[in-house]
């Protein structure tokens, strides 16, 4: 079941009756948010002054991505399964789009576009996150995890207000990390840079591991064909492993490989005792984790 209405707060909204699953964002940026609701919801805020193109009554709006606007938002909207698939009719879409998501709904963002990118923020989501993009700035609120967060040009801010659920990995190539936990939280720490600084609360009292030498991590970026396949593993010269090969368009683009720089830092530790997992890296930029 699906509405398309205009509110009395002028925002324009398209309603998808869906309580789980999982729905995976190939768009541009969005605000992303939990609620305790059963429906997903969209909006974007509605232009005071729309243009209307009176050679275009009784026709619909066409686009070589192959994707129809039947949100009147600018999106394809579309169900398969236990999938909901939301993509760009055209690559730029007028106004951020809002949605609001029930708790048990999974989030994956997918951007790979150079071009058209915006901010992603998604907060109070209880369920799990995916994110992978290239220039894509990240804000993470009050989310409780499992996620698995990459991006390559883009920096990553997290706030987490309660206890960390499964492994959290944060990782940029380019950009900082800054992260927020509270005071009592229990988690399996990894810190690394190549380039770029650790810092942390001393509040947070980190219990490094001094006896087992933490494996130290590079990333880099390549470009090739791997046949199509979304994954694959490619080998350097020197034998070491590159792995989560991610291919676009026939581009490719590895995030992590066994590598490191004289400069690099990486350390390993428990957080009051140690709990879920939480691995934070910046390749050329400096990782902060705080005492919220």
């Amino acid at each position: 079941m699906l509405a398309i209405t205009l509110s009395a707060s002028a925002q324009k909204e398209y309603k998808l009756s869906k309580s789980s699953g999982q729905l995976n964002l190939n768009i541009s940026g969005a605000v992303v948010e939990g609620y305790s609701g059963n429906e997903i919801i969209f909006s974007v805020p509605a232009s005071e002054k729309e243009e209307v193109d009176e050679r275009a009554k009784g026709l619909r709006a066409i686009s070589g991505s192959g994707f129809t606007d039947n949100t009147g938002l600018g999106i394809d909207v579309s169900t398969k399964g236990e999938e909901i698939n939301v993509n760009a009719v055209n690559r730029e879409i007028k106004g951020i789009i809002t949605i609001k998501v029930p708790q048990n709904i999974k989030i994956s963002f997918v951007n790979k576009s150079n071009v058209y990118q915006n901010e992603i923020i998604l907060k109070n989501l209880k369920n799990e996150i995916e994110v992978s993009t290239s220039y894509n700035k990240i804000k993470l609120e009050n989310n409780s995890g499992p996620m698995n967060i990459k991006t390559l040009y883009g920096s990553v801010d997290a706030i987490f207000n309660e206890a960390i659920k499964g492994p959290v990995s944060i990782v940029s190539v380019y950009g900082y990390v800054d992260v927020s936990l509270p005071a009592n939280a229990k988690a399996n720490v990894e810190m690394a840079t190549n380039y770029g600084k650790l810092y942390a609360a001393e509040g947070l009292k980190i219990a490094i591991d001094k006896s087992e030498k933490a494996e130290r991590s590079g990333f880099t970026t390549i470009s090739g064909s791997n046949n199509g396949q979304g994954v694959t593993t490619v080998r350097s010269g020197s034998g070491q492993s590159l792995s989560s090969l991610t291919s676009v368009n026939g581009e490719a683009s590895v995030f992590e490989y066994g590598s490191s720089s004289r400069n690099s830092e990486n350390i390993k530790g428990k957080i009051n005792g140690g709990g879920a997992d939480l691995i934070l890296k910046s390749n050329y930029k400096n990782v902060y984790l705080r005492e919220k």
